[in-house]
């Protein structure tokens, strides 16, 4: 077997993980949009996701941390930014559907050339 289809579909679940992660915190930050004193959280950038997943960091998984808002916070200590965060999880839905798409079409080119 070829190792770069192998490494292809390990590069787009490693994506579909990531992204999956980063949606998941932008919907914990949109539902706590109105809790006082919560502060908005990102998840780290795929090229660090990735060095932890090549073993070349120290903890498992995507890194979430405390994200500093340019808007500043609301008089309750929130910073979460409604606009922002909907903008946030429309691009990590498109990217979801691209890289799922980029996966689906090498598992067919593969059963194709298999078959």
């Amino acid at each position: 077997m070829n190792i770069e289809v192998t490494n292809l579909f390990e590069l787009a679940s490693q994506r579909l993980k990531w992204l999956s992660d980063r949606q998941k915190v932008v919907s914990e930050n949109i539902a706590n949009a109105d809790t006082a004193g919560y502060r908005a959280k990102e998840v780290e950038s795929f090229d660090s996701y990735l060095e932890v997943a090549a073993g070349q960091a120290e903890a498992p998984g995507a890194a979430i941390f405390e994200s500093e808002s340019t808007w500043g916070a609301d008089l309750s200590g929130n910073n979460v930014i409604l606009e922002e965060q909907i903008l946030e999880a429309s691009s990590t839905a498109g990217q979801y559907k691209i890289a799922a798409n980029l996966y689906r079409k090498a598992h067919e080119m593969l059963r194709a050339v298999s078959g």
